[in-house]
């Protein structure tokens, strides 16, 4: 441990003064303490050198803070681009869109990450089947009216099934991308990926009948919106024409339906494709072995192309293109097919080299005009912890890499290829701030006197790219009559988490609920007990028999609902792992009392709705289920009172009262009434006799 001695904090003058003070205890013959004196200079190099020391050993930096939240099990979030599911309206022909196809919303850039065809797929119909009653849905196609269709009727059952009809006269892809919108009812805490509720068999329709096919369904069963992705065996689909229309079909069976709440879907989106956030300021692509290679990419029309081509001896060499009168060398010739579409040909016989037999043979990387200006980033010293301050922020970590440059033997340059972070040795390793755009050269090996260029980035907008579902897309540098819109909110966008965020986050996951003590605790763990939907929890402690009395009331469309079977397993294996050894739990079914309230009032003339105004208050008091009132809240008549005394039409309150239809639940205190700590109030008969004074 430090002493006290170095913790303290001291000047550079405070160390000097101290030295002065003792030098007549060392030395009687040390006479002059002036600046001159070259005594006094190596005092002064010592004390400055002290107080760096001192500073070094008393400060916790930033890597080290790091380091001890790593030891503790928390590690910074990765930044993350946006992704944005997208529907093509208004396909008239099949459409191709390239892997790296752009589009803008304002300012922000989305692009592919991979090759999608649309064919011009439509939904034509949607229909619900149960008991060989079929009940047509397709207004879900429609988004411009808004609706709530129980498409399992209002009390789902075993069997029901589900149709979903898309158009056979287009070629379809062997996997499809719906969007549900579901109209939630409450709040429901996110799933495990175990569906407590329901289960269906996805089937789709084939020359031998209806056969199982794989969906990844993130909607769990219709009970919140999401997306729902279908591998289809497109070579066996075939037409089925035994619902109001024909089509391809893909078809739900319900295998288990133990609904909480009966799924109520809004509109369905289909034959979706996913763009990501993020503009690529340059780009590497990888070839195996072959004497032509296409390229789609905007980024090409820019002309900042870059050739390396590895040889029989494994070492990655530049090739030129072909012109300026070289007829021999490492050559290639580039065609332009179209915009953004490039052939490369390389060629041995003609131009000597030519790539090796390896999957990663080609490297063809392209700049942006704006990268290219700076994708030189400087030699490679070899000192410790270089850094390198990169021209942009906000980086995609996936996408980095860069290109360093040696002399092979034969005093050649040769090129690699380095992803951050690569630990294998002899190789150059260093790592990236994305969010800053540094890096730090951990080990240079044998890269020494070396340069470093830019290969790929893309940079990105983080939170920003999470925007509003029915936002337009438009395709960059693209015309059509497509238009591109995204049926859903874009998620997961973030930029990487800072030190301060860390330790954020870390002080809340201390403050969380993982062992419940008090009532607070069991409340809070009831709550987003995942899967359910819970409005109202009271936990009450009972000394006597050492034991929780915890009241839970689900969200339900029902009048008065209760809690399941399902809700208090669910509940109970919750609270098991987390509960104090020794300490009961008993889950306590909601019970609800009505309350009358009878009364006359006089009211002021010229008031017409002076019956619906009073009557709206009453009901507001009194109604615990569906305000913020909680089990066992004390209903008091004094507050009733004031506040129908308080409105504009009310001149006085002649008489009134509450009443409870019944006492099994409920206590009187006066004119107050004390419900019971499962119970909850509710407006029963309401009977206000209204008068005017005369």
């Amino acid at each position: 441990m430090l002493s006290e001695r170095l913790t303290r904090e001291k000047t550079f003058e405070d160390l000097m003064q101290e030295a002065r003070t003792q030098i007549p205890l060392y030395s009687k013959e040390w006479t002059n303490f002036n600046p001159s004196d070259p005594a006094v200079t190596l005092l002064e190099n010592i004390s400055a050198y002290t107080i760096l020391q001192q500073a070094y050993m008393t400060e916790i930096t930033d890597s080290t803070k790091e380091k001890i939240f790593s030891l503790l099990g928390y590690k910074r979030n990765e930044g993350k681009n946006a992704r944005v599911m997208l529907e093509a309206l208004n396909v008239n022909t099949p459409v191709k869109i390239p892997s790296g196809q752009r589009f803008l919303v304002g300012e922000l850039s989305y692009e592919t990450n991979k090759e999608f065809n649309i064919y011009g797929n439509k939904i034509l119909g949607i229909y619900g089947k149960h008991n060989n009653v079929v009940k047509d849905y397709s207004a879900l196609i429609d988004k411009d009216i808004p609706l709530e269709i129980p498409v399992f009727s209002s009390e789902p059952e075993k069997g029901m099934e589900i149709y979903i009809v898309i158009n056979s006269d287009e070629e379809i892809s062997d996997e499809i991308n719906f969007y549900v919108n579901v109209s939630e009812y409450g709040h429901r805490n996110a799933s495990k990926g175990n569906n407590l509720f329901a289960s269906i068999q996805w089937q789709c329709y084939t020359d031998n009948g209806f056969c199982d096919i794989k969906c990844r369904d993130n909607t769990g069963c219709f009970l919140v919106s999401g997306e729902m992705r279908f591998k289809i065996p497109k070579n066996k689909i075939a037409t089925y024409d035994e619902l109001p229309k024909s089509g391809y079909v893909i078809r739900g069976i319900l295998t288990k339906a133990r609904y909480d709440i009966a799924p109520r879907i809004a509109t369905i989106s289909g034959f979706l494709f996913e763009v990501w956030q993020k503009e690529t300021k340059s780009i590497c692509y990888t070839f195996s072995k072959k004497e032509e290679i296409n390229v789609y990419c905007d980024i090409l029309e820019e002309g900042y192309i870059q050739i390396f081509v590895r040889e029989e001896d494994g070492l990655y060499y530049k090739y030129d293109r072909v012109g300026n009168g070289k007829s021999v060398g490492r050559l290639y010739e580039m065609i332009r097919n179209g915009f953004g579409s490039y052939t490369f040909k390389f060629d041995k016989e003609k131009y000597g080299y030519a790539p090796g037999s390896y999957d990663n043979a080609v490297k063809i990387v392209a700049y942006s005009e704006e990268i290219m200006r700076q994708f030189d980033l400087g030699g490679i010293y070899g000192y410790d912890n270089q850094t390198i301050e990169l021209p942009i922020k906000d980086i995609v970590k996936e996408s980095f890499s860069l290109m360093v440059s040696r002399k092979n033997k034969a005093g050649e340059l040769v090129y690699d290829f380095i992803k951050p972070n690569c630990s294998k040795e002899g190789d150059f390793i260093y790592s990236l701030d994305e969010s800053n755009g540094i890096i730090t050269i951990k080990d240079a090996s044998d890269y020494i006197n070396g340069k470093m260029y830019l290969c790929g980035c893309a940079v990105t907008k983080g939170e920003e790219g999470n925007v509003r579902a029915g936002t337009e897309f438009i395709p960059y540098l693209y015309e059509t009559d497509i238009k591109f819109v995204n049926p859903s909110d874009g998620f997961g966008g973030r930029k990487k988490e800072t030190l301060n965020q860390l330790k954020q986050r870390f002080i809340e996951d201390l403050q969380k609920h993982y062992t419940a003590v008090t009532a607070n605790d069991y409340e809070e763990i009831v709550k987003t007990t995942p899967e359910l939907c819970i409005q109202k929890v009271k936990a009450i402690a009972d000394k006597k028999k050492n034991q929780i009395n915890i009241a839970v009331k689900p969200y339900s469309k029902k009048e008065f609902p209760v809690l399941s079977n399902i809700y208090i397993k669910t509940i109970m294996e919750n609270l098991e792992d987390r509960r104090l050894l020794g300490t009961g739990i008993e889950i306590m079914q909601p019970v609800y009392t009505g309350v009358n309230v009878h009364g006359t009032i006089y009211v002021k003339p010229h008031f017409e709705n002076s019956r619906e105004e009073i009557e709206e208050v009453i009901k507001n008091n009194l109604d615990y289920i569906n305000s913020e009132k909680n089990f066992g809240d004390r209903m008091n008549f004094d507050e009733l009172f004031h506040k129908i005394e308080a409105l504009d039409c009310v001149d006085f309150i002649y008489d009134l009262s509450a009443v409870p239809q019944n006492q099994h639940n409920v206590e009187m205190s006066g004119m107050d009434i004390l419900p019971a700590s499962n119970c909850l109030l509710y407006p029963g008969e309401i009977s206000i006799e209204l008068n005017t004074m005369e």
